[in-house]
């Protein structure tokens, strides 16, 4: 990604925040099992590095690069690693679409939620396959919010999801991008390809209060607010009514919601 993409989410606080308790142990657990404790990992698209850290840990004797195009997450991820005490890790401002490193530099990549927002995510996939070493595995992990379901019955979810899907299409990326990542895959020359799923779900009042709270605030506070009103898809007063139905649907003593995300494998040719 560069600043010529649109990050759909953007760097709002109510964005970071969220993406600051994401964990290694829960997004990137289907690709544990291809780590070795001496490797050496890039992580693309590191964001504020919570997982990034996580990945870290899994390798000891190995290291982790953690690139992403904004400064200001770069500058949180360095800050956590840091308090971590991880001697291991190293984060870097740059696109995904043209790597500052040599051929062949890794021996695993990894990926997290990125290629959904690229209107080129074959350039970063051959960028993936170009640093990776004869060999070397790729690890990525795309939503498919086309997936999604919640109960009860919603106007407002329903077309938060419309609003959603509009101003992923405007930007160029795809917000069910996790259902084309194998064909993906297969198509930048990766090879015995394989593709997982992770199923996020919300059935406990807590997590329903979170999860539909974040929603509500990111509705009317991220770029996803800021680039529905500037494309004409939805005005202003739509989205705090999209909000509300957000909170409405959180205090719900039925609510549920549930989508799936897709873990995909893949190897460079040795």
């Amino acid at each position: 990604m560069t600043k010529k993409d649109v990050y759909l989410h953007g760097h709002d606080e109510s964005v970071v925040s969220h993406h600051a308790m994401r964990t290694a142990g829960e997004a990137a657990a289907f690709f544990r099992p291809h780590m070795r404790p001496d490797m050496n990992l890039l992580d693309l698209g590191c964001g504020p590095g919570s997982i990034t850290v996580g990945l870290a840990e899994w390798i000891p004797e190995g290291h982790v690069t953690g690139i992403d195009f904004d400064d200001s997450v770069i500058e949180s991820a360095k800050k956590d690693a840091a308090e971590r005490g991880l001697t291991n890790t190293d984060f870097i401002s740059g696109s995904v679409y043209e790597l500052p490193f040599e051929n062949s530099s890794f021996d695993a990549v990894y990926s997290h939620q990125v290629l959904q927002h690229l209107s080129e995510p074959q350039q970063m996939l051959r960028e993936a396959i170009r640093v990776v070493k004869p060999g070397g595995v790729v690890g990525i992990r795309e939503v498919d919010w086309g997936t999604a379901g919640w109960w009860p019955k919603s106007e407002s979810l329903s077309r938060f999801l419309e609003i959603y899907n509009a101003v992923a299409d405007r930007n160029g990326g795809d917000a069910n991008m996790g259902r084309r990542v194998r064909s993906e895959l297969n198509k930048a020359g990766y090879v015995d390809v394989t593709v997982g799923a992770g199923v996020w779900a919300f059935g406990n009042p807590e997590e329903i209060k979170g999860w539909g709270e974040q929603w509500a605030r990111r509705t009317l506070e991220s770029n996803i607010a800021a680039k529905a009103v500037e494309y004409g898809i939805a005005d202003q007063s739509e989205l705090e009514l999209v909000s509300e139905g957000w909170l409405a649907w959180s205090r719900d003593p039925d609510a549920y919601y549930t989508f799936t995300h897709a873990e995909a494998v893949g190897w460079k040719p040795a």
